[in-house]
């Protein structure tokens, strides 16, 4: 059986993020068929990422919040295009 996978308000804001700032990454998930679940896996970690930083590590909500935030703004992927392109500079 397929697991259903909700986007919540978490995804729909990667998304929209990723629309803005990372369009050709979208362009190729979506041509990859593969841009739900790359949502639905960035909105798992960061939401993973949140209850570990407040709930485990006692981090103040906005500053988690922050860290979190950081980690979906740019994917692994385009990281690694903006790490290699500053090289390149």
């Amino acid at each position: 059986m397929k697991e259903m996978k909700e986007r919540t308000a978490l995804g729909e804001a990667i998304l929209k993020h990723w629309r803005e700032h990372c369009p050709q990454m979208v362009r190729d998930l979506e041509k990859e068929n593969r841009l739900e679940q790359a949502v639905f896996e960035a909105q798992t970690r960061t939401g993973d990422l949140l209850y570990e930083l407040v709930s485990v590590k006692k981090m103040d909500y906005q500053a988690a919040w922050e860290l979190a935030r950081e980690e979906w703004a740019l994917p692994q992927s385009e990281k690694e295009r903006e790490n290699k392109s500053e090289k390149e500079s």
